[in-house]
């Protein structure tokens, strides 16, 4: 069984990949969260894996909630990775995940980091095309790797310290208060898109049917990048920025 939490695609090609491989079954968290799935069923199962991007050097939020409300039936000592899909490389995450498992009850046999486009516009931007392909396909050979690895049921990296925060934060976020920096500009359509993709549910119809964020983001920017208008922003942060989606993978 692998879990997968995506934004851009990064992850769900990932993990798809390794299910592919491997004949494991993939839950999208973000999916799971929404309906408050959290009780699954791996009896018979030989691997349990973690699939999902690194922000800020840890755990997106959602990842940390999901994992605290996680219930696994069937769980029997199975072999236990993460993927962590980042611009560069990892910090904290693998510690998170470890820990995040231990207090589970749920062994843990290290992680893999597969370098992808870095897609968290705000601090950063899209590479050109030319560099966007190359890494895309540095990727897939990184992951070619993983998946020998995974399939061997060989321990990956333990990270034994202990990490600065369990998880990236959430952000509670409010249009109406002005505590969010994402809104949707003039060419929005309220389409709705944004509302059905969100993870979190934070996204909801104004008055004129345009979005506004209210509650808990897990700052994912999943409808920032996906906006087929492109009318979302975030601040003056992501003004003029390419956005992405992993051009291999069906969202």
């Amino acid at each position: 069984m692998i879990f997968y939490f995506t934004a851009t695609g990064n992850s769900k090609y990932a993990a798809e990949k390794l299910a592919e491989a491997t004949g494991d079954r993939t839950v999208d968290i973000g999916a799971a969260w929404k309906s408050g799935a959290f009780v699954h069923d791996m009896t018979g199962d030989e691997r349990l894996g973690f699939v999902v991007p690194v922000f800020a050097g840890t755990l997106p939020g959602i990842v940390g909630l999901f994992l605290e409300k996680l219930e696994l039936k069937g769980y029997a000592r199975q072999y236990t990775y993460g993927v962590f899909t980042c611009g560069a490389s990892s910090e904290f995450e693998s510690a998170a995940l470890g820990a995040a498992l231990a207090a589970k009850s749920i062994g843990y046999n290290g992680s893999y980091d597969l370098v992808m486009p870095d897609n968290f516009i705000v601090w950063s931007d899209i590479p050109p095309k030319a560099r966007l392909n190359a890494i895309l396909a540095g990727a897939d050979r990184a992951l070619e790797r993983i998946i020998t690895s995974v399939k061997a049921k060989a321990d990956g990296k333990i990270d034994s310290s202990a990490p600065r925060m369990p998880f990236f934060p959430n952000q509670d976020v409010s249009t109406s208060g002005g505590t969010s920096k994402l809104y949707a500009d003039g060419k929005c359509t309220a389409c709705g898109l944004c509302r059905a993709i969100c993870p979190m549910g934070t996204i909801k119809p104004g008055a004129d049917g345009k979005p506004v964020w209210e509650g808990s983001c897990t700052m994912c920017l999943a409808c920032l990048h996906r906006c087929p208008a492109r009318a979302i922003e975030h601040g003056g942060d992501t003004l003029n920025k390419t956005r992405y989606v992993n051009p291999n993978v069906a969202l």
